[in-house]
């Protein structure tokens, strides 16, 4: 379970499914990103998959918000 406050979940869900007409809930559930909708695959180290946790976005898509790697 998440430790975030219910105004910050549907907050966090509606801003997803406005993206990608899915909530970001139902993407961590399902292993896809909120952002590409592709499923996530490998993630470069724990901290990136302590990201995805938070944002729902895959590895290529967390490069590609924080400039990693160009």
């Amino acid at each position: 379970m998440e430790n975030k406050s219910p105004q910050i979940l549907n907050f966090l869900n509606d801003m997803a499914e406005a993206m990608s007409g899915k909530s970001r809930t139902n993407h961590l559930r399902d292993g896809t990103c909120v952002a590409c909708t592709e499923e996530v695959g490998e993630f470069r180290d724990q901290l990136s998959v302590k990201e995805y946790g938070i944002s729902g976005l895959c590895q290529p898509c967390q490069d590609e918000v924080f400039r990693i790697g160009g």
